[in-house]
C-alpha cells in the first residue's frame, strides 16, 4: 500500500506534468493558426505551377525532354517529409507505414532518399536505406531557400539518369482533427489524369500562347515547379504537425486530470482510513485507562 507521502507527490508531479501539456497545447495552437493560413496561401500558386506544367507535359511529350519522358523505372528517389520534433501523434508513423507500402509494392527497384526532419533521418538510418541528402531546422516561418538543399540534390539525381522517377512522401493537412499520410509523383511531370487514369481533356490549350517559347520557358519554370511543391508540402507537413501536437497535448491534459482525480480519491480514502485507525486506537487507549 503505497503511503500518503509518495501519493502526494505523484499528484504534484502529474500536475506539473499537466501544466506542462496545456502550455504546449496552446503554444501548437496558435502556431496551428499561422501555419493553417500559411498553406491555404501557398496552395492556389502551387496547385497552378502544377496545373500549367501538366500542359506543357502533353505539348512537349514528342520532344527529347528527360522532364517528361517516362523510362523504365530502376531506381527511385523519394523526398521524405517528416518532423524535427516528436510528441505529434502517429503523423511520422502514418508517412512512414505509406513508404514502407511503396517499396513492398515495387520489388527490384532501388530507392533512395532525400530527407526533410530528424524523424525521417531515423527512419531512414534504422531501416538501412540510403540517403543521399538531408534538411533539418526548416521553419515553418521560413523561406523556400531553406529546402533547396534537398530539391537541388534531387534534380541533380534525376538529371545525371541516377533517379528514374521522384515522389515525394507527406502530410497533408486536411482539418484540425484530420491529418493524412500522402504520396505524389513530381518527376517525370505527367498530363493531367482523370480518376480512371484516362489523359484530362485540355479545352483550353490552344488559348495559350508561350512566349518567347515552351523550351525557354520549361527552362526556368522546372526548377521553380519542382521547388514550389517541395516547399508547400513542407508547408502542410507543418500544419498538420502542430494540429496533431495541439490534440495529443489536449488529450494529454485530460487524461492528467483524470488520473490527478483518481489518485485524489485513493489519497482521501487513505487519508480516513488512517484518521479512523488513529481514532480507534485513541479510544483503546482511553478504554484500557478507565479499565485499569
Amino acid at each position: 500500500m503505497p503511503s500518503l507521502r509518495s501519493i502526494r507527490g505523484r499528484i504534484k508531479s502529474v500536475k506539473n506534468t499537466r501544466q506542462i501539456t496545456k502550455a504546449m497545447e496552446m503554444v501548437a495552437s496558435a502556431k496551428m493558426r499561422k501555419a493553417q493560413a500559411r498553406v491555404r496561401d501557398t496552395r492556389p500558386y502551387a496547385e497552378k505551377i502544377r496545373e500549367l506544367l501538366g500542359r506543357l507535359s502533353a505539348i512537349e511529350a514528342h520532344r527529347p525532354n528527360i522532364f517528361f519522358q517516362q523510362k523504365p523505372v530502376k531506381t527511385i528517389g523519394i523526398i521524405l517529409v517528416s518532423t524535427d520534433r516528436g510528441l505529434c501523434g502517429p503523423i511520422n508513423a502514418n508517412v512512414f507505414k505509406q513508404v514502407n507500402r511503396f517499396m513492398a509494392e515495387r520489388p527490384g527497384v532501388a530507392f533512395e532518399f532525400v530527407v526533410v526532419g530528424k524523424k525521417g533521418q531515423d527512419f531512414v538510418r534504422r531501416g538501412g536505406l540510403k540517403a543521399v541528402g538531408s534538411v533539418t531546422g526548416v521553419k515553418d516561418k521560413g523561406q523556400i531557400e531553406e529546402i533547396l538543399p534537398a530539391t537541388q540534390v534531387a534534380i541533380e539525381e534525376y538529371t545525371k539518369g541516377q533517379w528514374d522517377e521522384v515522389w515525394v512522401f507527406y502530410t497533408e493537412f486536411v482539418s484540425t482533427l484530420s491529418q493524412k499520410a500522402r504520396s505524389q509523383q513530381l518527376l517525370p511531370i505527367l498530363p493531367e489524369t482523370e480518376p480512371d487514369g484516362t489523359k484530362k481533356p485540355s479545352p483550353f490549350l490552344g488559348e495559350y500562347l508561350y512566349e518567347p517559347g515552351t523550351a525557354e520557358i520549361l527552362e526556368v519554370l522546372i526548377p521553380r515547379y519542382f521547388e514550389t511543391l517541395v516547399f508547400q508540402r513542407v508547408m502542410e507537413n507543418f500544419a498538420s504537425e502542430y494540429s496533431a501536437r495541439m490534440m495529443a497535448m489536449r488529450n494529454a491534459t485530460s487524461n492528467a486530470k483524470e488520473v490527478i482525480y483518481q489518485m485524489t480519491l485513493v489519497y482521501n480514502k487513505l487519508r480516513q482510513a488512517a484518521i479512523t485507525r488513529e481514532i480507534s486506537e485513541i479510544a483503546s487507549g482511553a478504554d484500557a485507562v478507565q479499565q485499569g
